[in-house]
């Protein structure tokens, strides 16, 4: 562990905690994973309280990924309409992207708040899309305190053993990754299906 990062968790806990997950949810590249995992290993040898590492997170979670709702909802189809051609989004997809969201958006949100790269984004997206806010926040709202919950799990169980910690992160963000990856195949795949059916 960073002896930076330690010692500042070790002075404001669950504030750095909450304010790394705030940051991610605005689309600022924060290892927060990485933070809240240090946080939980740190609560593991009692430096840290353990029920406000989680409850940083899981409200750093939701306050972040409302914010990155609101400024895609806001400020996203001006970025779409300047840099929508260089990154190949046109009408279509934003329609597409609408009526993903808008049917099964809530677990594309649910699952993105256990990957690290894809928690960045997924909310922006869901706000450009219009995803109804109502079913965004419940979703954003249940990944943030499973995230919370499993990552600090991870830092407890595992915190007096690093390699074996770095082991099970990994891990558990490779296996989130393969399940969105084959979640999001099978969904092209039912829809050419039915597209050549």
């Amino acid at each position: 562990m960073p002896d930076a990062l330690t010692d500042l968790l070790s002075r404001y806990g669950s504030l750095i905690v909450a304010l790394a997950m705030i940051l991610e949810g605005c689309g600022i590249p924060v290892p927060s994973g990485t933070i809240l995992v240090t946080a939980a290993a740190l609560a593991a040898r009692g430096t840290l309280s353990i029920w406000w590492t989680i409850a940083g997170a899981a409200i750093g979670g939701i306050i972040g990924g409302v914010a990155g709702y609101g400024i895609g909802a806001k400020g996203g189809m001006r970025l779409v309409r300047r840099y929508g051609a260089r990154m190949r989004i046109d009408e279509e997809k934003l329609v597409r992207a609408r009526k993903f969201f808008t049917r099964r958006g809530a677990w594309a949100v649910f699952l993105s708040r256990f990957v690290g790269v894809v928690r960045i984004v997924v909310p922006m997206v869901a706000g450009v899309a219009r995803m109804p806010f109502a079913r965004f926040f419940v979703a954003n709202a249940a990944g943030s305190i499973g995230t919370a919950a499993g990552y600090a799990a991870l830092g407890w169980f595992f915190g007096r053993d690093l390699p074996k910690l770095r082991h099970h992160v990994t891990l558990a963000t490779l296996v989130a990754v393969a399940v969105l990856l084959g979640w999001v195949v099978l969904k092209r795949m039912r829809a050419g299906a039915s597209v050549s059916g």
